[in-house]
């Protein structure tokens, strides 16, 4: 695409040396899947450092921006986490600025790009400002869609510690391990990301203008933002694991102790019916069978409750 006053058009690709020759044209080239035969057709017009594009057609797999002169290489990722997806999907995207063009290159369809392509045919402004005002919209997109993520998180963990504090279960335990995994990804890129925003703030760079900068850094300040919640919501979810181990362990004492008030109450029935049961006369044997039979049954009865009171007037139960 290119922008010209009021306007923004799309052209082929072979017209891309005679539109730079326009100082006016601002330029935006987006490359999907296109491997490095899409940079080999930009070649006559435009030349990149091969490293740079190397780097956008290999995953990077880490935010980061480097500056090559007459042009500018920058790695991100968006990220996306459904309710039905056990980790969060994160796609990088390579944006290449020079002073008069914008190149963005990704392998799959990345919201920040499509939501620039449609507000771009409604406001040409966005590129006819420059290049990096192009850029600027594209982070500031790419954050926003962070941030239901953040909230969604916060909602889960909420949910998580209400439920934890009625009952601990295997359910319960796999949740909070799958939100520690798929926060612990995002963390990976959140933090690298943020400090890759924050170099483009500052004075380092040709690429971006000065009246560009305090845009970045309200976006570096909320890529900040979901940094810290991301920070405090592993110390929850630390918390939370603490909280299920002492729910289980509690649970466990709970059931020994009841299996060893029953085995103490128990110790000394099975005492008596030890004794009875010996192979020699006692004098409750001369009794009748009957009454013999309610004797011994009645003094196991009266030293198992008699132990059931002890323990009971010890506050042991």
């Amino acid at each position: 695409m290119v922008a010209r006053g009021d306007r923004v058009e799309s052209f082929p690709v072979e017209r891309l040396k005679d539109v730079l020759a326009d100082p006016k044209a601002r330029i935006w080239i987006d490359l999907e899947n296109a491997g490095y035969e899409g940079f080999h057709a930009l070649e006559p017009a435009i030349h990149f450092h091969p490293l740079a594009v190397e780097d956008c057609v290999m995953d990077v797999n880490r935010p980061k921006v480097d500056d090559y002169r007459d042009h500018l290489y920058l790695a991100v990722h968006s990220a996306r986490w459904d309710d039905n997806d056990d980790q969060p999907i994160l796609r990088e995207l390579d944006i290449l600025i020079g002073e008069r063009y914008l190149v963005t290159y990704h392998e799959e369809p990345t919201r920040g790009v499509t939501k620039a392509r449609e507000v771009l045919e409604r406001r040409p402004d966005l590129l006819t400002r420059g290049p990096d005002h192009l850029l600027h919209f594209i982070l500031d997109v790419m954050v926003d869609n962070y941030l239901p993520i953040i909230e969604t998180l916060q909602e889960q963990l909420d949910d998580l510690e209400e439920r934890l504090f009625r009952t601990a279960n295997q359910r319960i335990l796999a949740e909070i391990l799958r939100l520690k995994r798929g926060m612990s990804a995002l963390r990976r890129i959140v933090g690298p990301q943020r400090d890759t925003i924050l170099s483009l703030t500052r004075e380092e760079f040709t690429g971006i203008r000065p009246e560009t900068r305090p845009y970045l850094r309200d976006v570096y300040d909320r890529m900040t933002r979901v940094s810290d919640l991301l920070d405090s919501y592993r110390d929850e979810l630390a918390a939370l694991l603490e909280i299920y181990a002492t729910q289980v362990s509690n649970r466990l004492n709970e059931v020994m102790k009841v299996l060893t008030i029953i085995t103490v109450i128990i110790m000394p029935v099975n005492l008596i019916a030890s004794i009875y049961g010996m192979n020699f006369v006692m004098p409750e044997q001369h009794l009748p069978p009957f009454w013999g039979y309610v004797w011994a049954l009645s003094l196991m009865a009266l030293v198992g409750v008699g132990t059931y009171w002890l323990l009971k007037k010890s506050k042991w139960m």
